[in-house]
């Protein structure tokens, strides 16, 4: 299938033409979408697409130089300009770098839009020759049968009991299932994030598998498995790969081994890619048929062996057998999220650093690590804290961290953003405007009062509805929303420090209203205050 790139540098225009555009149905596979000409030029080295889709107002380097650089060095990529500007010069200079088509994106509708990509789309299958094309559909079929296996042991490795329910699709385990012996080679990766180095998105990672998936069916082939050995490739999330290899004799040891050092070696093409294995037990299975639970064991005992590299990631091949990690206490889980969260809460930046610092010595005896960054997503849910986008945005790296080194490593640049975020809270940044800065101080000085936005609008001598704009834009929430947190603050101070009855926590705060105060509390704090002051108790 053919391949498409967009790069655009506003979130939302990205989002809207990954999510909403079937690009499908004009021939094209979505490769992903860049924020930027720099990001751009990176995804396209490690996997060329046949269009781009380019934005012309982007910061560092416009799209319009983009074309010019992506036409110079690939002049087979396809380019169509889509922009929210229709000047002539603009149209002008992109038709003299020979672009494709020149649309403007919001007058187009997602139908438009797929028409102009159609029109290339049967341009470059013209210039192909029978053998290309042959190629081209070889390569969507294997796609879509990719993508069918990718969500089939999804499912499976996430079943809840029901397994013995699902299906086994018998096409893709013809040649296994005829086996006697079956033994399995997990392999997983990561890309360690260097100075210069973003972070992959989802649809770069995706890709990323497909392409490494590619690289093993044709490195281990026949030849390499050996007479009467087959395998079948499955897929699993987004950086793992499991190689089901059936046999009629049995498998040795020395064969697997040397089956896992041939796939790291197939896989050291992917720079600065690191990749590890894990090196699964032969099982026999006889004259039994190879059932779908075979199969799932199999996908979560290569799960559970990868993990071992979360500690000791100086191997590359992965010990044989998972080792015995530590599984968590349900209510010391609890304990550890509880002091993390009131920390937060309270805005207590010496109170966070002590309940994290106990989280980042649990290495020693090792917990399994898929519990481990459970309890961490678990400590930031949305409903516990009101968090900022600085802090939120790094909370998708979590399921990619696969070292006890990347997990310090993230705590410490978590620490930072949610001091930094503590520390706007408490004491403005000095880059914030000083009217701003004014307001922030008179909420914390008066909520106990029936504090207003037109009263702070007087204060800073504007009109209450650019001072409440201005107030959202400079500290991220709502003036009613910050004036509320302050409240709950302060709430959860008073029941935990004083004896003080509940409502007259409520009174002390500002909130004449009990059942508001309650209400208000729980949505801040996910309890009631009862609740909150018994477990102080």
């Amino acid at each position: 299938m053919l391949k498409l790139l967009m790069v655009d540098d506003e979130q939302w225009v990205r989002e809207r033409f990954s999510e909403r555009i079937p690009w499908s149905d004009a021939g094209f596979t979505f490769m992903g979408a860049a924020s930027g000409a720099e990001e751009a030029i990176r995804m396209i080295e490690r996997d060329m697409p046949h269009l781009l889709l380019t934005d012309i107002t982007m910061p560092n380097m416009s799209g319009l130089e983009l074309a010019a650089y992506v036409r110079k060095r690939w002049p087979r990529i396809r380019i169509v300009i889509l922009t929210a500007y229709g000047e002539f010069e603009y149209a002008r200079q992109a038709i003299e770098l020979g672009v494709d088509n020149y649309l403007i994106k919001l007058a187009q509708t997602p139908e438009q839009i797929l028409d102009a990509c159609r029109k290339v789309a049967e341009e470059i299958e013209q210039e192909m020759d029978v053998d290309q094309k042959l190629e081209m559909r070889r390569k969507l079929e294997w796609e879509k049968e990719w993508t069918r296996k990718r969500q089939w042991t999804e499912r499976l490795v996430d079943d809840d009991g029901s397994i013995q329910a699902r299906t086994m699709p018998e096409e893709w385990f013809e040649e296994v299932a005829q086996a006697s012996y079956l033994a399995g080679l997990t392999i997983g990766w990561r890309v360690p994030a260097g100075p210069e180095q973003t972070e992959l998105t989802e649809e770069e990672l995706v890709q990323l598998q497909k392409q490494v998936g590619e690289v093993l069916e044709e490195r281990l082939d026949s030849r390499m498995l050996g007479e009467g050995n087959r395998m079948v490739m499955l897929p699993i999330r987004q950086s793992r790969l499991c190689l089901l290899i059936g046999s009629r004799q049995l498998l040795e040891s020395f064969k697997m081994n040397q089956l896992a050092l041939a796939a790291l070696e197939a896989l050291r093409d992917f720079a600065p890619v690191k990749s590890f294995i894990h090196v699964g037990p032969v099982r026999e299975l006889g004259k039994q048929p190879l059932t779908i639970k075979h199969i799932a064991d199999g996908l979560r005992e290569g799960l559970d062996g990868l993990a071992a590299y979360f500690y000791k990631s100086d191997s590359a091949v992965v010990s044989k057998h998972a080792p015995t990690f530590r599984r968590f206490d349900e209510e010391q889980i609890r304990e550890w999220i509880a002091a993390v969260v009131k920390a937060m809460l309270r805005e207590d930046a010496e109170a966070f650093q002590e309940s994290v610092s106990v989280i980042t010595k649990l290495y020693n005896p090792p917990i399994h690590p898929a519990d481990l960054l459970r309890m961490t997503r678990q400590m930031f849910h949305p409903g516990f804290v009101k968090l900022p986008a600085s802090v939120v945005e790094r909370l998708s790296g979590i399921d990619r961290l696969e070292t006890w080194t990347d997990y310090c490593g993230w705590w410490e640049k978590m620490i930072h953003a949610v001091y930094e975020w503590m520390n706007n809270r408490i004491h403005p940044s000095a880059s914030m405007r000083k009217e701003v800065q004014l307001m922030i101080r008179y909420i914390r000085e008066h909520y106990k009062e029936d504090v207003q936005v037109a009263e702070l609008a007087k204060l800073v001598q504007m009109h209450p509805s650019y001072a409440g704009q201005m107030f959202k834009q400079e500290v991220g929430e709502n003036f009613s929303d910050y004036l509320n947190r302050v409240r709950m603050e302060k709430a959860s101070e008073l029941l935990e420090r004083t004896t003080m009855k509940i409502y007259e926590v409520s009174g002390a705060v500002g909130i004449s209203d009990y059942r508001y105060f309650c209400k208000l509390f729980k949505s801040y704090t996910g309890i009631t205050p009862t609740q909150y002051k018994n477990k102080q108790v």
